[in-house]
């Protein structure tokens, strides 16, 4: 079972960061727009549970994924279930059919690097702002600490405060910038 040990920082521009990244010798993976349908479980609550459930189109491939629970209280690290599938229509339907119901659309251009072993995840997220995500993925628990003391020390290296780091998801920061606009 893999672990998504990440770390999200709110940032105020890509540039700088960017920049950091490049100098280090960090390679530019991709930039692609995401799509992510969040859904809810028909007889438990995910926010109460701290779970997630979602379609993700990536580009031209499209995921289905589950996450556990948060269980690191300095980060998001949890575990982290993807499989490939071929129809978001297809499957939202069966998942509807099933009960789940659709929560929100959490949209999002993503500019990915890769250094040190890490994703380095530069989001510009639809309604939400733009965030900075640092991701490594392990198959066990055992080492998570030492792979988010890393993350942690790389961040610091590029002049950012891993100890102001977001825990909350974007569908989270979505769902309550919708609720404040509502008031």
């Amino acid at each position: 079972m893999t672990v998504e040990v990440e770390v999200k920082i709110k940032i105020q521009d890509f540039d700088s960061i960017e920049l950091k990244l490049l100098e280090e010798g960090a390679l530019l993976e991709e930039i692609v727009n995401q799509r992510d349908h969040y859904f809810q479980h028909p007889s438990r609550d995910f926010n109460e549970t701290d779970e997630a459930f979602r379609i993700r189109e990536d580009g031209d491939r499209i995921f289905l994924t589950y996450k556990g629970p948060k269980f690191d209280p300095k980060s998001k690290t949890r575990i982290e279930l993807n499989t490939e599938i071929t129809h978001v229509r297809n499957t939202t339907q069966i998942l509807e059919k099933l009960g789940f119901q659709k929560v929100a659309i959490v949209t999002k251009e993503r500019k990915i690097y890769l250094y040190n072993e890490m994703q380095f995840c530069l989001d510009n997220v639809e309604s939400v702002g733009l965030y900075l995500e640092v991701e490594k993925i392990i198959q066990d628990k055992t080492n998570f600490e030492k792979e988010r003391e890393l993350i942690f020390e790389t961040l610091k290296e590029m002049g950012l405060n891993p100890e102001k780091n977001e825990r909350k998801s974007y569908l989270e920061l979505l769902l309550e910038k919708t609720k404040a606009k509502k008031k």
